[in-house]
């Protein structure tokens, strides 16, 4: 019975320290490197109050400054991301286990208009928001059937690296 008790005050106790370090380390600005992020970790929260006829167009919304090199319309981009429609349904990730940041090369067409506007100007460790009308998304031709025709979306993004 003894040894019981012991065994479980231990593991209670492992259990309160390693809480207790995460907090710290988040309260005191711990955060990944910027080769791993943080979006991922710290996802915000979904926006909210918005309608696919209300957007109409691109507004970015910086989430956090970053303090690297800026991104600029040629550079090839390694992306953390997570796309939600107005509803704040999310649509796709790439913070899923098993998936890797997206990378792309900026103003080539290798993604949605919103997104090759949308990054120009971020810098290496910074987060934005962008809310995309339909015309600069998928219009009317969806690429999946988590995203209706017609959808304005919303990405959270952060951007990790410029090669």
């Amino acid at each position: 019975m003894n040894r019981n008790f012991i065994l479980i005050a231990v593991a209670v106790l492992a259990l309160l320290g390693v809480g207790a370090y995460l907090l710290l380390g988040q309260r005191s600005g711990g955060q990944a490197s910027v080769g791993n992020g943080t979006l991922c970790t710290n996802q915000p929260p979904a926006a909210t109050g918005l309608s696919n006829e209300g957007i109409t167009a691109l507004r970015i919304e910086d989430l956090k400054e970053g303090s690297g090199p800026q991104a600029i319309t040629s550079n090839t981009v390694r992306m953390q991301y997570i796309g939600r429609l107005v509803d704040g349904k999310q649509f796709d990730t790439s913070c899923q286990p098993g998936r890797t940041p997206f990378e792309f090369t900026l103003g080539a067409g290798q993604v949605i208009p919103g997104w090759d506007s949308g990054i120009v100007g971020m810098r290496v460790g910074g987060q934005r928001r962008l809310i995309i009308p339909a015309n600069l998304a998928y219009g009317d031709r969806s690429p999946s059937p988590d995203i209706p025709p017609n959808s304005a979306l919303i990405f959270d993004v952060e951007l990790l690296e410029i090669k």
